[in-house]
């Protein structure tokens, strides 16, 4: 499944709330190389990570965080310039780019610009 489709299944988590953002390492890397986010709705709760990560930029965010969409962005799309410009504020480790740039659109609060190889995505009802 292409990371357009895994995030289609959830409507691109429009309207989720956003509560965790956390790094890990895998693969032996020295520095993080995964971001996971956790959302939740009125009926499920989801972790999104995104692996394979070279770089992660993060701007605003609070307490409250309600996402409008999370997207992939192509280089013709008009909201690609503004992700590859907050992009720019992450250090890349390495030779490798990521091969997708997903950007976290928000309704309220944190953006999020990520340049990574895989998503995983893993849901459980609340209720």
């Amino acid at each position: 499944m292409t990371p357009t489709d895994a995030l289609k299944q959830f409507d691109r988590f429009h309207d989720w709330y956003l509560d965790v953002i956390a790094t890990s390492k895998e693969g032996g890397a020295k520095t993080p190389n995964m971001l996971t986010l956790g959302l939740y709705d009125q009926d499920q709760r989801a972790t999104v990570t995104f692996c394979g990560v070279t770089r992660a930029s993060f701007i605003d965010g609070g307490l409250l965080n309600i996402v409008n969409a999370i997207e992939l962005l192509q280089p013709d799309n008009a909201a690609y310039p503004a992700a590859m410009q907050l992009l720019k504020n992450s250090p890349h480790f390495g030779k490798h780019h990521g091969n997708h740039i997903a950007y976290v659109f928000s309704t309220i609060g944190a953006e999020i610009a990520i340049e990574f190889d895989s998503i995983e995505i893993e849901s459980t009802p609340t209720r």
